[in-house]
């Protein structure tokens, strides 16, 4: 195992100046000599200590995993969040592995917590739906370590992700709107627009065109106002809608049937996911299957892999998506047609 010592004498400096890199405050060490001693940690595989002094530094044989924090009651009332956890759970206790999980607010002071969370506990690292605009994927990156991406595609490099095929996940739902003669469609997104729902909104407007209406709301309130304006449309409104996931579909529905509208008769609804909570909602949701427990197992296989075989190329995994047709989307039959 490698140390920090030929890691310092790698890249030409001071083992102090090696540490002020590993800790994350690096702030007045040149980038030139920070990006020679990242590349000297990926060349020797270097594998910091924990941050305590009385713990050996080993393969811990222990995933981190960093789910996002926006999920309210995750294990409970969030079922993308139970099953991904689900499936990296079991392929990793077959693996005889733990997981510790993060959540990623812990990670604002990115430098300092991969210091403090990371190194000496975790040998490799799963993060669900990351932004590109954090630090933490590309904090990682530079690092050299074993990093699967799920909910999202890589967009560096030496990155694993394993998520569906969101484009065509969005291009499925539009050519069935299509097909139930729609011809005002919408896309609703996320605030934040993650980089799913951007696909999947390229895979919509793929079919439907550029006269496709992208809307962005998500908490209850934004979209109730959204539903009152949808009503107050009147004949002008999108006859059908894509949400970007289950739970917001599921929010939308319920606030177009407060403002008086009929979901599939005035607005078809449909979205992606598949999960339990349209059920438990008592809503029959027209979605794209988003197979959550496979691509936990998958996740979880592709970062223990690489821990194990470093030399392993990084791989993008998009799983097909199937539809699932049920009762929130009809055939649009014009006004002027109805006797």
């Amino acid at each position: 195992m490698s140390t920090i010592r030929e890691v310092a004498k790698l890249a030409g400096v001071s083992i102090g100046t090696v540490s002020k890199v590993l800790n994350g405050s690096d702030v007045r060490v040149d980038p030139e000599s920070r990006e020679r001693i990242l590349s000297s940690i990926r060349t020797l595989r270097y594998k910091p200590p924990p941050f305590e002094k009385n713990q050996k530094a080993a393969i811990a044989n222990n995933l981190g995993m960093i789910v996002p924090d926006l999920f309210e009651h995750p294990l409970v009332r969030n079922s993308y969040a139970h099953l991904l956890l689900d499936g990296v759970l079991e392929r990793s206790a077959f693996h005889q592995w733990s997981v510790t999980i993060f959540v990623a607010t812990m990670w604002d002071d990115v430098g300092n917590a991969v210091r403090r969370k990371y190194d000496g506990r975790c040998d490799g690292l799963i993060v669900v739906a990351p932004q590109p605009s954090h630090d933490i994927v590309p904090s990682l990156q530079r690092r050299g370590e074993p990093v699967v991406l799920i909910g999202t595609t890589a967009w560096l490099d030496h990155i694993s992700t394993i998520d569906i095929d969101n484009f065509e996940a969005g291009r499925l739902v539009a050519e069935h709107f299509l097909s139930l003669n729609h011809k005002r469609m919408g896309y609703l997104a996320h605030p934040q627009d993650h980089v799913a729902s951007q696909e999947r909104f390229a895979g919509f407007k793929s079919v439907v065109g550029d006269g496709v209406l992208r809307y962005v709301s998500d908490e209850k309130e934004e979209l109730m106002e959204f539903a009152k304006r949808m009503r107050d449309l009147g004949p002008e409104r999108p006859t059908a809608l894509m949400a970007w996931h289950d739970g917001m579909a599921i929010k939308l529905i319920k606030a177009l049937q407060k403002v008086g509208l009929h979901v599939p008769g005035n607005i078809s609804v449909a979205s992606v996911d598949n999960s339990w909570d349209a059920a438990d909602a008592g809503i029959e949701l027209t979605t794209v299957d988003n197979p959550l427990h496979e691509i936990g197992t998958h996740a979880a296989s592709m970062a223990i892999d690489r821990v194990l075989d470093p030399s392993l190329p990084s791989e993008i995994v998009k799983l097909p998506p199937k539809l699932i047709v049920k009762a929130t989307t009809c055939r649009y039959v014009s006004p002027q047609h109805v006797f």
